[in-house]
């Protein structure tokens, strides 16, 4: 809770912050498929080992024999998220040992994991305070352990890919703070209400130490103090604390507005949120046979979905990371957005055509571009330069990049969101502008709306009035941006015409359905798998890549440039950027 975040809500923060707060109507519990929770099973695999005696090897036995729940409690457990749970299990271990023979070497006594969680809370007062609180408790996230006479204490904070090398300040205060002056607490039932006493702050330790450990490479990082010991002391922890994380604390509890987004998925007010805007029949969706907990669907969600239900759970979902890395389309891709989205944040307002590209030089010299791809990189921008939406437009006209609209689709309970890359007004019209890059030409028997469905998306919102006020007087466009000159070309498609409407609704209600139906996610092997960042685990997706190998050169595969179209179709027309 101390982290952050600046694209969180603010009334969903504060309200998070009170657990014995429900929403009214209260929202009953509804199970998962499977275990969305990314670390959950190895916590229990962490268990096993640290509190059951079991080795490492036993555990592993026991994930790759389990159909469903693992040791039979919680939801069941997608097999490729115990292939790298088992994975992350001996990394971890082998992790702690290491860190542990440091120790040792610098005169430290041996730590092993608690039974109970350390917390710390007050005094539960008889009257509210200012803030309208009457007892405050903090607690921690992660793998705790002590030495035997107390006097060290450590915090293990798992990372799914590589260990993190620092954390907010605020995040870390509130860890010193929890780990110097908490006290061992027995775990409750969610709701229940926490004792009347404070947590007995008698008995502190002289040292608490951080770590962040990945668990796709076993990496640690020390997150508090210096060599040799890597840790800090109860009166530094109380002026991190101070320092830090108390005013975090205190913007949080006091925040006011909203800012839907992501917040509005878990968030406890949204029955009465007005400014979360209702988009009934949206894509005119079913609600699935089996009730589920609310959810988010992006555009994304729905292109990794099509492409492999496996992808979508194991990487948006637990957000699995195997350190594989972007392929240099990815790259370019990610490179050209970055540079458009800080020139077109400028303020005031200034358009790109006298603006010169980068040099490919130069641009190979400060990222990690290989020369190919800066070469690219440099004729997209170029080619951008005569498409700007930006050269001449009015002072008085609104600019929005990268501007988060959300919705929500209240019979399916689905909260919708989308990150136009663009978003701007031009004489009272709204238009959405996504921008895409690619090796290839766009083609006129694809469809724009089915290739990019983030289009269909945009088609949908603003018919809905999520943005703007009438879909006749806005637009929905694509600049698709290529190396050559002349060959980047500018889309425009009409959110106020039914043909249109009727079109985006077919498109995302044929991906969305799927999507919120299925309880199994079963991997769909392709060449999407080259790129997937759960392959490693996955054994479908391994057995592909090895099977069929990437081509090398100009025309091999790359996800950036989407589906690769047929040699017989012709170039799609539009407005080009020599024109």
């Amino acid at each position: 809770m101390a982290r952050p975040d600046a694209a969180a809500c603010p009334t969903h923060r504060r309200i998070a912050m009170r657990p014995q707060l429900v929403a009214e109507p209260a929202v009953p519990f509804l199970s998962t498929p499977y275990e969305e929770f990314g670390f959950g099973p190895l916590f229990a695999a962490l268990d096993r080992v640290e509190h059951g005696g079991r080795s490492v090897e036993q555990v592993r036995e026991e994930l790759r024999n389990t159909r469903g729940p693992f040791r039979g409690r919680g939801a069941p457990v997608h097999p490729v998220h115990l292939a790298w749970t088992a994975h992350a299990l001996e990394r971890y271990v082998a992790a702690r040992v290491r860190e542990q023979a440091a120790a040792a070497e610098a005169g430290l006594p041996p730590t092993l994991a608690i039974g109970q969680p350390w917390t710390w809370r007050t005094r539960r007062l008889d009257a509210p305070d200012p803030r309208g609180a009457r007892q405050y408790e903090h607690t921690l996230w992660g793998r705790m352990y002590t030495s035997a006479d107390g006097a060290v204490r450590d915090l293990w904070l798992p990372s799914l890919g590589r260990a993190k090398t620092s954390r907010p300040g605020a995040e870390l205060g509130a860890v010193a703070r929890v780990m110097a002056h908490g006290a061992p607490t027995p775990r409750r039932r969610a709701r229940d209400e926490p004792p009347t006493g404070a947590t007995d702050t008698s008995r502190s330790p002289a040292l608490v130490r951080v770590f962040d450990v990945g668990c796709a490479d076993g990496s640690v990082e020390p997150l508090l103090g210096a060599a040799p010991s890597f840790g800090e002391g109860p009166v530094e922890a109380r002026k991190r604390f101070e320092g830090d994380a108390v005013p975090a604390f205190l913007s949080i509890a006091t925040a006011t507005g909203t800012r839907p987004g992501e917040s509005c998925v878990d968030c406890k007010a949204i029955a009465g949120c007005t400014d979360l805007k209702r988009t009934p029949s949206l894509w005119g969706g079913r609600r699935p046979p089996v009730a589920r907990k609310r959810r988010s669907v992006s555009a994304w969600d729905l292109r990794l979905y099509a492409e492999c239900p496996a992808q979508y759970h194991l990487v948006r979902r637990l957000h699995l990371n195997d350190l594989s890395g972007e392929n240099e389309g990815a790259r370019r891709g990610r490179f050209v957005d970055s540079w458009l989205d800080a020139h077109h944040g400028e303020q005031p307002v200034r358009g790109c055509r006298d603006r010169a590209a980068p040099n490919p030089d130069v641009l190979r010299s400060e990222t990690e571009l290989d020369e190919a791809s800066a070469r690219e990189a440099t004729g997209m921008l170029a080619g951008h330069r005569l498409l700007c939406p930006l050269d001449g437009l009015g002072a008085d006209e609104r600019v929005l990049v990268q501007h988060r609209v959300t919705a929500y689709v209240p019979e399916l309970d689905v909260v919708v969101l989308a990150v136009p890359d663009l978003v701007y007004t031009h004489r009272g019209r709204w238009v959405w502008r996504e921008t895409k890059t690619s090796s290839r030409p766009l083609w006129e028997r694809d469809s724009l709306l089915r290739t990019y469905p983030q289009l269909a998306l945009g088609v949908l919102l603003f018919h809905a009035g999520a943005l703007g006020d009438d879909p006749r007087r806005s637009w929905v466009e694509l600049e698709h941006l290529r190396e050559g000159h002349g060959e980047s070309r500018l889309e425009r498609i009409d959110p106020g015409r039914a043909e249109i409407v009727d079109e985006a609704r077919h498109v995302i209600a044929g991906l969305a359905q799927p999507l919120l139906e299925d309880t199994t996610y079963e991997p769909r092997a392709g060449r999407h798998c080259h790129g997937c960042l759960a392959r490693t685990w996955c054994r479908p997706g391994s057995a592909y890549a090895t099977d069929h190998p990437l081509p090398h050169g100009p025309g091999a595969f790359s996800s950036a440039d989407g589906s690769e179209p047929s040699a017989e179709l012709t170039p799609r027309g539009g407005i080009s950027s020599n024109d």
